[in-house]
C-alpha cells in the first residue's frame, strides 16, 4: 500500500478516529527520531567554529 493510499484512507476517518491516529503512531515517530539522534556523535561546539 502506498502512502497516498494510506492517505487517502485516513481523510476518510472520522475526526475522532484521526486523532487515535495520530496519538498511536506520535510515540513510535518520536522514539525512532530519538534513536536516530541518540546515535550521532554530537559535534563540539569547538569542531563548529572551526568551520
Amino acid at each position: 500500500m502506498s502512502l497516498q493510499e494510506v492517505i487517502k484512507l485516513a481523510k476518510q476517518f472520522s475526526t475522532m478516529d484521526k486523532v487515535r491516529l495520530i496519538q498511536q503512531i506520535a510515540p513510535n515517530i518520536e522514539r525512532e527520531l530519538t534513536d536516530k539522534l541518540s546515535t550521532h556523535p554530537r559535534q563540539s561546539l569547538w569542531g563548529l567554529c572551526a568551520v
